[in-house]
């Protein structure tokens, strides 16, 4: 079991990107407090990474680089030259910036290379600088901003949304409002947000907005497989090369699990799982054990029941079931992370690829308590590797890898594994599978698994292409003789006797089933084409949970770390 002391020192790390920042006084850390001091207003309480008032002052002369730069000289931060390009892009986009001459910047790479930090560092920079209007957001928080503001401008002018020009409209809003938007974790994984992109961003970038954005993918790999992709995501990545330089940071470092591995344990996460643990945790942090059934308002209204809540109301104590097999997403876990400055999370299993939808809902909550600073306190079934881990691979699995989908529940597609949904997650197992047994067969079981990769497999093959041409083929072998499928009894010289209806034969049923295939595949709404696209969003979306998998890991080392939990308290205004 491990289970860490809970340290009364701590020798501060900071662990986004960058190395060795200033300690903090072992009398700062104190327990069984939920009084809040001052808090951090504005969008400088969701920085990854903060700096004196001395070096703000720098950085608002000189810019970022001159900040970084800064840093490293006094040993708070190792210079990389990853990052120092990256500072250099910004650096000139802060000299850009007040003259509306700036291209933006959208910045990927790996986890933990340091994307986040060099954003702040820049956001910092520009705090007061030329009265620039900032801002900085997780980039659910943003599309769930534009989705209340949707609704918003429908409820005033319904033929606002209804003309298409809602979206557009609401980008006129933000951009009235703001010069610099610093996006972090840009992602897309619905259809609903791929198709408001282009008009939304183009509002901004002809309002003169520069756009900052970190992403774990490059852009040409947002939406991947996604769902009518093609149609919405090609013109906003020309507007997007357009308006913003698009930078590979390609260093492999994660600074997040190298400095958990040379920084204290704060002992937040214990495994297996114990409830006495969280029972202890919840008595050093509210005050006092226990605490009363309550609940919380979560998005669009609605109220979610919580297990104990603390006397001071900032400390909630959860089931894994709780907050993971419920009906939740991002929008729920940004509101409960903003209700809540600490979360105790009971009894989290090692989940598989079958339990993908908790997998997706456990990541997507690390990512808002990160992002929120919220600390969580965790009883699980092993470490995060173990927890999570199953389900890294599906970052690298497509449609190449599993298929191009299913015919429909027509055809070609009866049983009762028809369903995209399933099928996706089926095919996928079996392509981790492969893999797996590739990997233990040696390396040229892996040069042979990827050739058949790049070849396509025997899915490919079930498209409409394919069963057309062999209903066609089998429609041509009953030549132009009819042969009679169906008969019903009768003479049709005796009046008072039903007549037999029209005879159906097998070639004109057969060329009848040809035409009405032909006509489904190219009807994007078709029960045939619509199994085939649920297929693919459901790749898609397992594909962006492999990538956020990879991400919640890195993210849980750090958050174990007490340089961690002391900014959580320093954020939150907790004494």
């Amino acid at each position: 079991m491990r289970r860490a002391a809970i340290a009364s020192s701590f020798f501060a790390k900071r662990a986004t990107g960058g190395s060795l920042v200033t300690g903090v006084e072992a009398s700062r850390w104190r327990l069984g407090s939920c009084r809040p001091v001052t808090l951090q207003s504005g969008d400088s309480s969701k920085l990854k990474f903060h700096v004196g008032q001395e070096s703000m002052q720098l950085a608002q002369a000189k810019g970022p680089l001159a900040l970084f730069e800064a840093l490293v000289e006094r040993g708070q931060l190792q210079d990389d030259p990853e990052q120092r390009r990256v500072l250099e892009i910004l650096t000139a986009i802060y000299y850009g910036a007040p003259k509306r001459t700036a291209r933006g910047l959208y910045l990927h790479g790996s986890v933990g290379c340091g994307k986040s930090m060099s954003m702040d560092i820049f956001f910092t920079s520009l705090q007061e600088h030329c009265g620039l209007r900032v801002e900085r957001k997780h980039f659910h928080e943003f599309l769930y901003d534009v989705q209340r503001l949707l609704h918003e401008i429908k409820r005033a002018d319904e033929k606002g949304v209804a003309t298409g020009k809602g979206v557009e409209r609401a980008g006129a809003q933000i951009a009235a409002k703001v010069d610099v938007l610093c996006f972090d974790e840009f992602a897309v994984t619905t259809i609903q947000d791929c198709c408001i992109l282009l008009p939304l961003f183009n509002a901004l970038f002809t309002r003169g907005v520069t756009v900052i954005a970190t992403s774990n993918r490059a852009p040409e790999d947002l939406y991947t497989d996604g769902l009518n992709r093609q149609v919405y995501l090609p013109p906003f990545l020309e507007l997007l090369h357009a308006n913003c330089k698009v930078h590979h940071m390609q260093s492999t470092t994660d600074y997040r699990s190298v400095h958990y591995q040379n920084s204290p344990d704060a002992g937040v996460f214990c495994w297996p799982t114990d409830r006495s643990f969280l029972d202890s945790w919840f008595e050093k942090v509210a005050g006092h054990p226990g605490g009363a059934p309550g609940q919380t308002e979560v998005a669009y209204g609605r109220a979610l029941k919580v297990p104990e809540i603390s006397s001071c109301g900032q400390v909630a104590r959860f089931n894994f079931a709780d907050l993971c097999e419920e009906h939740l997403a991002a929008d729920d876990y940004n509101a409960i992370c903003t209700r809540f400055h600490t979360i105790l999370l009971d009894s989290v299993p090692c989940l598989t690829v079958d339990q993908h939808n908790e997998a997706r809902r456990l990541t997507l909550l690390i990512d808002c308590c990160y992002e929120h600073h919220t600390r969580l306190i965790s009883s699980m079934a092993g470490p995060p590797e173990e927890i999570l881990g199953n389900l890294a691979e599906l970052k690298d699995v497509g449609l190449r890898e599993v298929g191009k989908g299913m015919v429909g529940c027509g055809d070609g597609d009866s049983a009762a594994s028809s369903s995209g949904v399933l099928g996706a997650i089926s095919r996928i197992k079996s392509s981790l599978e492969d893999r797996r047994q590739a990997r233990t067969s040696g390396n040229s079981a892996l040069g042979q698994l990827a050739a058949e990769e790049a070849q396509g497999t025997v899915f490919d093959n079930l498209d409409t292409h394919g069963v057309l041409a062999s209903e066609i083929e089998r429609a041509r072998s009953h030549g132009e003789k009819d042969i009679s499928i169906w008969r019903q009894s009768g003479d049709s010289s005796d009046a008072l006797t039903p007549q037999s209806p029209p005879q159906v034969s097998k070639g004109w049923d057969d060329r009848r089933r040809i035409s009405s295939f032909t006509w489904e595949s190219t009807d994007p709404t078709s029960e045939q084409q619509s199994i085939k696209g649920v297929f693919a969003a459901a790749v898609a979306s397992l594909q962006e949970s492999g990538f956020a998998v990879d991400r919640a890991i890195s993210r849980l080392k750090e958050m174990q770390t007490v340089a961690f939990q002391e900014a959580h308290r320093e954020k939150h205004g907790l004494a």
